[in-house]
């Protein structure tokens, strides 16, 4: 998954989404209607197939990795592109991971 797919679902993610999964009363401090999943997509949904991407092009590099250090395959220039996508992919959730941080510690320091 590149960075342009991952930009179109979030685009289709749909305020009030976010936690789908919630049942009415369960964990909520009111009972408020339960949401219901969108075509688009929710942001659970969104989020897990990011990082489902992100899986199997770091897998892809381990194993064509592996396969060139076990002479198995002579490719390196298919080889040194996963490993170089696996990195920006990984590197690019860890920057989404630490805006998402920074913006709940934001929000928890907040005054009520």
């Amino acid at each position: 998954m590149d960075i342009n797919s991952y930009g179109s679902l979030i685009k289709q993610v749909v305020p009030g989404t976010f936690v789908p999964d919630i049942a009415p009363g369960a964990g909520t401090p009111s009972a408020t209607p339960a949401v219901a999943p969108v075509a688009g997509g929710t942001f659970k949904d969104a989020v897990k197939s990011f990082l489902g991407g992100v899986n199997e092009k770091m897998a892809t590099s381990d194993q064509l990795s592996t396969a060139l250090a076990a002479g198995k395959t002579h490719d390196s220039e298919k080889v040194i592109t996963s490993v170089e996508e696996a990195n920006l992919a990984f590197e690019f959730t860890l920057a989404v991971r630490n805006k998402l941080l920074a913006a709940y510690t934001e929000i928890q320091q907040m005054q009520v």
